[in-house]
Formats: C-alpha cells, sequence, structure tokens
C-alpha cells in the first residue's frame, strides 16, 4: 500500500481533476482491520504520509491535508499503531498542535525549517525503522523465506555461444570461464542477502572495465549498453528498459540490479550435442531471462515467453506442445519450492501499446510486495 492512496481524484468545478484525502477509508482503518490490506500495511503507508504531510507544513506548509483530515489521519495513526503494539504517541494531534508545538520550542528563528524538519524525521524514523522490521518478519512467516543457500556465483548476460566452465577449486565451489568467456557476464564479489543492487553492479563494472576515469553516468550507460545487447526480443527489451526507466530516480543506485540471461543451471553439453551423443536432458530452463536479487534472501525470477515456449514447428506452422507446456510448468514449480518467486509476461501481451504503463505498474506492485530497497522506500 501507498501513501497516495489515502487519496482519491475527484473533479473540481473546471472538472480538472485533484487529489482528496479518503476521510471513508480513513475511517473504516481506524474502527479495524481493513480486509483488503493488513494494519501493518496500511499503518505503514499512513506513518509515510504523515511523516510527509508535517514536514510540508512545517517547512513551507506545501501540505494536501487540511487541519481536520490531519487530525483525522493522526487519530487512525495512533489507533492502528495501538493494534500493532507499536508505541506512538507525539506531542501534538494535527497540524495546528505541531505549529504550537514547533512555537513553544523555539523552532521559529534562523534555520527553523530546518529544525523541524529535523524534528519530525526524528520522531517518525524510529517509528518506520520498526515497521520495517515487523514487515520483514512477517513476510518470513507468510512465506517470502527467500532462497536458502550462501550465493557465490552470477553468470549473465549472454550473448551467444555458451561458455564452457570448469571447477577451478571443486572445494570452494570456485569457477572458471575456460571458453566463449567475451559471451556473458561473471559477478565475481560477494554476496549477500542484502541482494544486489544497481550501484554495486555499477560499481563491478567500473572496475571490471578499468573505467576510473568515467564520470559514475558514463559507467552506467556503458553497463547498461552491455546488458541491453543480451536481449533476444523486442518485448524482452520493453521490459528491461521500462525497470531501468526507474535509475534516474535520486535513489535509483539503490535499487535492485535487473539481471538479464543469467545462468541457473549448468550442464556442460548443449542439447544438440546431447541428441547427437543419444544422452537424455538433463537441466531444463539453463537461463532466467531476468533476475532481481531482493533483501531477505528473495529472488523474483521473470520470464518472457514467446511462441517457442509452448509450441514446435517452422515459425509458419506451429503448433502447440503439451510437452513443453508441462515442462515449463515443472520447472517454474520446482524453483518455488526453492524459494523463487516466478513471473511470467507473454511476449504479445508485451507488444500491446500500454505494455509499458503496465510494465510500470507491475514494477511498483512488486515494490509494494517484497520492499526490494529498504533504503530506497521513502522515494
Amino acid at each position: 500500500m501507498k501513501p497516495s492512496d489515502f487519496f482519491i481524484r475527484i473533479p473540481d468545478e473546471n472538472w480538472k481533476m485533484h487529489d482528496e484525502f479518503d476521510s471513508k477509508l480513513a475511517q473504516r482503518l481506524r474502527q479495524g482491520e481493513l480486509e483488503e490490506r493488513t494494519d501493518l500495511e496500511a499503518g505503514y503507508a499512513l506513518a509515510r504520509l504523515m511523516k510527509s504531510e508535517l514536514t510540508a507544513y512545517g517547512t513551507d506548509q506545501s501540505q494536501k491535508l487540511n487541519d481536520d483530515e490531519s487530525a483525522l489521519a493522526m487519530r487512525v495513526l495512533k489507533a492502528v499503531m495501538r493494534r500493532l503494539g507499536v508505541t506512538f504517541d507525539p506531542p501534538f494531534n494535527d497540524f495546528d498542535g505541531w505549529h504550537g508545538y514547533w512555537s513553544a520550542q523555539g523552532m521559529t528563528h534562523g534555520g527553523s525549517w530546518a529544525m523541524r524538519r529535523g524534528y519530525i524525521n526524528e520522531l517518525f524514523t524510529p517509528l518506520l525503522a520498526k515497521l520495517e522490521e515487523m514487515e520483514d518478519s512477517e513476510t518470513e512467516v507468510r512465506g517470502f523465506r527467500g532462497v536458502d543457500g550462501e550465493m557465490k556465483n552470477i553468470i549473465f548476460a549472454s550473448t551467444s555461444y555458451k561458455p564452457e566452465i570448469v571447477l577451478r577449486d571443486a572445494i570452494s565451489n570456485t569457477i572458471e570461464v575456460v571458453s566463449n568467456a567475451d559471451t556473458c557476464l561473471v559477478y565475481n564479489r560477494a554476496l549477500t542477502r542484502a541482494g544486489l543492487s544497481w550501484g554495486e553492479l555499477t560499481s563491478w563494472w567500473r572496475q571490471e572495465q578499468n573505467l576510473d576515469s568515467a564520470t559514475d553516468v558514463e559507467v552506467q550507460q556503458h553497463l547498461y549498453r552491455r546488458l541491453l545487447a543480451s536481449l533476444g526480443s523486442p518485448p524482452e527489451e520493453l521490459l528491461f528498459r521500462a525497470y531501468c526507466e526507474r535509475y534516474v530516480n535520486e535513489d535509483g543506485e539503490k535499487l535492485p540490479a535487473l539481471l538479464p540471461q543469467v545462468y541457473l543451471h549448468y550442464d556442460p553439453l548443449t542439447r544438440k550435442q546431447r541428441r547427437a551423443l543419444n544422452k537424455p536432458d538433463r537441466l531444463n530452463r539453463e537461463r532466467m531471462d531476468f533476475l532481481l536479487m531482493l533483501p531477505s534472501g528473495a529472488r523474483v525470477v521473470l520470464e518472457v515467453d514467446g511462441v517457442q515456449h509452448y509450441s514446435v514447428g517452422p515459425d509458419d506452422d506451429r503448433r502447440p506442445s503439451p510437452q513443453l507446456y508441462g515442462e515449463m510448468m515443472a520447472e517454474d514449480r520446482a524453483l518455488r519450492l526453492r524459494g523463487y518467486e516466478v513471473f511470467r509476461f507473454g511476449g504479445h501481451e508485451l507488444m500491446d501499446d500500454h505494455a509499458a504503463d503496465m510494465l510500470r505498474e507491475f514494477f511498483a506492485s512488486l515494490d509494494e510486495r517484497f520492499g526490494p530497497a529498504q533504503s530506497a522506500r521513502a522515494r
């Protein structure tokens, strides 16, 4: 749930749309948990809203709520926090009370707006941190436990021939690409359950490509072009571009990196070689189209399905293949049981005129579900 969910869009007398505080939703929340959202989700969104509104009121009075609405919102926030067992007892109940408080505390002289912003930050930061901690714990209870095991290697952005890999040290699980190393990337820095951010990936790329004299923007653009080159279809490119739009935000470098063409399994033989040697297939879906590595070990797989995923035959006469479809579903089940989350997009739906908007909404919803970047939540 987002702070904006507490507003509804309505027209004014000139039929221009503007935001109005949803007092009915707020009253429902004050009386008890919403059917569509938990107290934790709603309380976190409302706390972020009031932090923003009180900051705006204490800075330049650019807030959206009026004084009565601020009183209702604060009353609801306190009620939700009581239900959650979280202490929150500020020394004011609305905008007018906040103004009286900062006047009594001497936050009215030189640099006073900065003092007021600092106070609101001190008031809400522990509250938001506590709610995030509870959300993380609840996430594990709901089953989003992430993927177990230590992350060692990421082989991704494959552009053509399959890399040939050997175990240089089988005891330490140290791999080495001995052939076709130029067709893929291998992220070789330490990985933790905190995931992999765009900032960390670009820092690695700067070192990997000896771009010490380049600006951050130049390094990011250089990496972006290399990742884009690994994509094999317009639908995949659209998905990648839609996600990467988010990196231009102020906290973009803290967002999880979207890795394309990631090796999940590795078979030293190709399918063609196995058929020639009359050997059975050992591993299905060696590569994932896209992978997001989020905090708490959460890993999200995004797949773009073209006709080759569920049909066989020449391009001008393809026929549905229940066998291919069954193999795909079996692999999805296996991934989910290991802790991955899998989301599939049809190649056809990504060619629609509104596909970019659909993807933006999807990624926003993904943020709400997984909270992919704790430090970027307040953006």
